[in-house]
Formats: C-alpha cells, sequence, structure tokens
C-alpha cells in the first residue's frame, strides 16, 4: 500500500509539474523579443546616426514548436521603424501603425523553443532625433487583440485560440530594444540577413 501512494504522490507531481510548465499564463515561457541577432541575444547596443540597421523579432521559450501566425505592436522612441519583414509566407492584416496581424499560410518552426518571426529596419536620425538619448522599441498588444488580457499571441496551429506571448523583458512599459544608453559599450554594424547567414557558409 506505501509503494501504491509513493508512485500516486510521484505521478501526481510528474503530470503536475508538466502541466505547470506549459501555462499559458507563466510569464517565462512564451516571451517575444527584440534582439540584435537572429540568435536571441542582445537586445542594447549603440550605433551612429543616419546608419540603416536590421534587429529580429525573436519567440523564444515556446511551449509548441510551430507558428501559424502572431500579432504584436511595436513603438518606436526617438528612433525610426524603416519597415517590418516578417518570416515565411504570410499574409500582414494590421492596419494601425505600428500593428502587425500576421497569418502564415506554412508554419515557422521553433528549434530549442526559439524561432525568429521578423526583421525590423531601423535608423537613429540625426536630423529629427537626438543621438544622445536612448533610442527604445517597445513591443504591446494590437487593437483588436486576440486574447482578452490584450498580450501579443501567436498561433501554435491552424485555428488556434491562440496563445499569450510576453515581453522577454518585464512588461510593455520596458523597451525591448536600447540603443546608444549606457548599457551598450558595443558598437552595432548595418548588416542584413544575407550578411548573418553568409557567417555559416
Amino acid at each position: 500500500m506505501r509503494k501504491m501512494v509513493i508512485i500516486c504522490v510521484l505521478a501526481t507531481f510528474a503530470f503536475g509539474g508538466s502541466a505547470f510548465a506549459d501555462d499559458p499564463n507563466d510569464m517565462d515561457l512564451n516571451n517575444i523579443g527584440i534582439y540584435l541577432n537572429p540568435a536571441g541575444t542582445g537586445s542594447c547596443g549603440a550605433i551612429d546616426a543616419d546608419i540603416p540597421f536590421t534587429v529580429f523579432v525573436v519567440l523564444t521559450r515556446l511551449t509548441n514548436p510551430e507558428v501559424w501566425g502572431w500579432e504584436a505592436k511595436f513603438t518606436y522612441e526617438n528612433i525610426l521603424g524603416l519597415g517590418v519583414s516578417p518570416y515565411g509566407e504570410y499574409i500582414d492584416a494590421g492596419t494601425r501603425e505600428g500593428e502587425h496581424i500576421v497569418g502564415l499560410s506554412t508554419p515557422l518552426m521553433a528549434m530549442g523553443g526559439m524561432v525568429v518571426v521578423a526583421e525590423i529596419d531601423l535608423m537613429v536620425s540625426g536630423a529629427l532625433n537626438d543621438v544622445t538619448q536612448a533610442s527604445n522599441v517597445y513591443i504591446d498588444g494590437t487593437y483588436f487583440h486576440l486574447l482578452p488580457n490584450g498580450q501579443p499571441a501567436y498561433l501554435d496551429f491552424s485555428g488556434s485560440p491562440g496563445v499569450a506571448l510576453w515581453q522577454a523583458i518585464n512588461g510593455p512599459e520596458t523597451p525591448q530594444l536600447s540603443m546608444n544608453c549606457d548599457c551598450a559599450p558595443v558598437a552595432v554594424e548595418a548588416s542584413s540577413w544575407g550578411n548573418v547567414k553568409s557567417l555559416y557558409r
């Protein structure tokens, strides 16, 4: 009888642990961030004025291996957003400034719980911006959001009700990318995804 109780307790912990690990409200899972490289590292850098550069929107710590769509709003502070290029065969139904509601005909596959969903081209304008001040990019939910909590979201299967995406750094009030601030001793060079891929050939 004692062995049966121990087995039941262990089974409860095992199943309970796996359910907790996939909790859609766990803000340590299913994150969205903006990074200086497609590996999902570095969200702070330095760059001179009037040099276009590319950053990457990366979903990390995903609890599902497929991304069939995603939605998020990007807000720019002291920096120009030159364009957002989603990955895959997509339709972007976002109509408001900075908002992207992206549907994919075939899913993007997460490797190690991580997938790049878009590139953002940015530039700190010397004519329009004070380049001595930090330049930031924020992520928030869209106006016509999929989830009741208003968070950014992704679709984990075709017809999914959506899974909340949580900002990689704190919440929507915290910059997900900061340029030319105190945390950035290393300069960023202008590059494209093609340049990055060529490093691995």
